[in-house]
C-alpha cells in the first residue's frame, strides 16, 4: 500500500469529521510485529464539557483544543506496551503549545481472534491560552495548564479479510479525568482560574485498518457528554 495514498485517506478523515481525545488506541503489540518499531500519526479535537470550579457557584462552558501529535510504541514485553507522545495543542484557536504524555499497555487475554487489554494514559501541556466568557465578565483572556488522564479496558475482534489484510473493531469503558489550572484577565485584574470535565465515565468504540507489519489507519468514536471522533495512521520501520 502506497503510504501517500494513506496520508491522503486520514486528511479526508480530519476534513470529514470532528474529533476528540484523548485517543484510547489499540491493541497491537510488539509481538505483532517483532523486530520493528512503530509510531502513530494523532490528530484530535479535544471538545468536552467543563465546570468552571474557580467561580461560584460552579459554571459550565465548552472547552475545545486541537491536538498533532506522535506517539511512539516502545515495547515493555511482547504483550505490554509504553506510549510516549509528543506533540503540539492549541486551545480556543491560539497559539500551539508543546504537549507530552505516557500510557501504559498490557493484554489482558488472547482468545482466537479476540483480545482484550487494559490501557492508562495521562498527558500535559503548559500556558494554554482561550478567550472564555465568565459570570461577570464576557470573552475573558485566560492562560492556564491542562492536565488529562485516561484509564480503561478494550476488547478487540480481527476479522482477516485478504492477505495481511484486517480489520478489527474494539470497543470498551473508558474513565477520563481533565484538569485546568491557571488565570484569567490581565495585570491588576487577573483572577484564579480552575475547572475540571463535567462528566468521568463514557465509552470508546473504534476500527482499525491494518496492513503488513502492524501498519495502518484506525478511527475511533469516544461518548462522555457529546459523540465525537479521532483518527490516526501507523507507521512501523
Amino acid at each position: 500500500m502506497n503510504y501517500v495514498k494513506w496520508f491522503c485517506l486520514l486528511g479526508l478523515i480530519f476534513s470529514l469529521t470532528p474529533a476528540w481525545a484523548n485517543d484510547a488506541g489499540d491493541l497491537l503489540f510488539s509481538g505483532d510485529h517483532p523486530r520493528r518499531a512503530r509510531v502513530e500519526l494523532l490528530y484530535e479535537n479535544l471538545e468536552r464539557r467543563i465546570d468552571i470550579t474557580s467561580e461560584n457557584p460552579d459554571l459550565r462552558r465548552k472547552f475545545d483544543a486541537d491536538v498533532f501529535a506522535l506517539r511512539f510504541q516502545s515495547a515493555v514485553t511482547p504483550t505490554a506496551r509504553l506510549d510516549f507522545d509528543i506533540g503540539a495543542m492549541s486551545a480556543g484557536g491560539g497559539n500551539h503549545r508543546l504537549m507530552g504524555g505516557v500510557g501504559l499497555r498490557f493484554l489482558a487475554f488472547e482468545e482466537g481472534a479476540w483480545r482484550g487489554g487494559t490501557f492508562a494514559q495521562v498527558r500535559y501541556a503548559e500556558k494554554l491560552r482561550d478567550r472564555i466568557d465568565l459570570r461577570e465578565a464576557e470573552n475573558q483572556d485566560a492562560r492556564f495548564d491542562l492536565v488529562e488522564g485516561d484509564a480503561g479496558f478494550l476488547i478487540s475482534y480481527r476479522f482477516p479479510v485478504a492477505g495481511q489484510f484486517h480489520i478489527t473493531p474494539y470497543a470498551g469503558p473508558v474513565a477520563s479525568v481533565l484538569r485546568l489550572s491557571g488565570r484569567t484577565g490581565e495585570g491588576d485584574t487577573r483572577e484564579r482560574f480552575r475547572a475540571r470535565q463535567d462528566q468521568i465515565l463514557g465509552a470508546v468504540a473504534g476500527i482499525g485498518f491494518q496492513f503488513a507489519d502492524a501498519t495502518g489507519l484506525r478511527i475511533e468514536f469516544r461518548y462522555f457528554d457529546e459523540l465525537s471522533v479521532s483518527a490516526a495512521a501507523a507507521l512501523t520501520f
